[in-house]
């Protein structure tokens, strides 16, 4: 079970002695909740609305090597801030505590109130992230997705190597599914020309398209056509 406090940002903690920085946190309107197993805490991080993870280490209590995994596992899952408060060690665990992927490190000697402004510049930083975040590119529909960023296409899993000329039509139609785009309107999206001899060159297209996604080109599945009007996806 994990207690919050009502606030705006969501901060999940996970080990002892923070109490006073908990404290100080929740009164300055921010959401705090408390992971008690590691288990949990993969669980919690992982929920959106969580934007920061507030982690305490006790170097007495020898359970370092533990919880640099845990560090590493927590910055695989995410790129959310991580702020450690490390009681104890030395420098060299401090090192030790970034590498393993935190974005900032405190000691004891740190006072609740830099601990709440190390924790406010980390989300200061962490939205600006999310705000510079490009959209996602990628269109995913029947099994079969397109990475317009990268310019790669897979059909259930398995990536498909097409031809750029062969990408772009694909992509036009996945941009529209179930929408049937006659010859014309592929011809002039695609090479930017009047549609001279369109018919033949985009089918030739197509067929080259389905040899490649379909596995059945003579059943298509993905890439259909409608007699008289065009072709479509979906």
């Amino acid at each position: 079970m994990m207690e919050e406090s009502i606030g705006k940002e969501k901060i999940l903690v996970y080990g002892g002695n923070g109490e006073a920085l908990e404290y100080i946190l929740k009164g300055n309107g921010y959401k705090v909740c408390r992971a008690e197993t590691a288990e949990s805490l993969y669980e919690y991080f992982a929920e959106e609305d969580v934007s920061l993870l507030l982690l305490f280490m006790n170097a007495e209590e020898r359970k370092t090597t533990e919880e640099l995994m845990l560090l590493k596992n927590i910055r695989q899952m995410s790129r959310k801030p991580v702020l450690v408060s490390v009681d104890g060690g030395d420098e060299m665990l401090r090192i030790m505590v970034l590498n393993a992927g935190a974005d900032d490190c405190i000691g004891k000697e740190c006072s609740v109130l830099e601990g709440m402004a190390r924790v406010q510049a980390q989300l200061r930083c962490y939205r600006r992230l999310l705000k510079e975040r490009k959209p996602d590119m990628r269109i995913k529909m029947n099994g079969i997705e397109v990475d317009d960023a990268a310019k790669m296409v897979w059909v259930e899993g398995n990536r498909v190597n097409l031809t750029p000329t062969e990408y772009k039509i694909l992509h036009l139609l996945m941009e529209k599914p179930g929408r049937v785009l006659s010859n014309r309107q592929i011809y002039e999206s695609i090479w930017k020309m009047a549609p001279i001899g369109a018919d033949n060159t985009v089918a030739v297209h197509i067929r080259h398209i389905r040899e490649k996604i379909e596995q059945n080109p003579e059943n298509p599945r993905y890439l259909r056509v409608v007699w008289g009007q065009g072709y479509k996806v979906g």
